[in-house]
C-alpha cells in the first residue's frame, strides 16, 4: 500500500463498532477523536459521545483519541476495534 504524502493524506482503515465493521477514510493529520465521530455517525451509533468509547488497535492496545492518526502510528487498511468504555452511560 501507498504511504500517505503531503499532497496526498488520506488513508483508508476499518473501524469495527460494536462488532459492524465500518471502513473510513481519513487525513492522517486529524486527531483520532474525529475518526471515532465519523465512525460512530457511520454506524448510526450517535447516542453517546467519542469520549464514551475505547478505541484499540489490532493487538489490543487501548490509544489515545486526543493524539494525531499519524502519531498514533495508524497506517492505511489497519482495522481498529471501537467500544463502548465499561460502565460508560450508567
Amino acid at each position: 500500500m501507498a504511504k500517505p504524502t503531503a499532497s496526498q493524506p488520506n488513508i483508508d482503515v476499518i473501524v469495527v463498532v460494536s462488532g459492524t465493521p465500518q471502513p473510513i477514510r481519513v487525513n492522517i493529520h486529524q486527531k483520532l477523536e474525529q475518526l471515532v465521530e465519523e465512525a460512530l455517525r457511520e454506524s448510526g451509533n450517535v447516542g453517546q459521545p467519542a469520549s464514551e468509547w475505547e478505541l484499540r488497535s489490532e493487538n489490543g492496545q487501548q490509544l489515545d483519541i486526543t493524539m494525531r492518526i499519524m502519531d498514533a502510528g495508524v497506517v492505511a487498511g489497519e482495522t481498529l476495534f471501537l467500544n463502548p468504555r465499561a460502565g460508560a452511560g450508567g
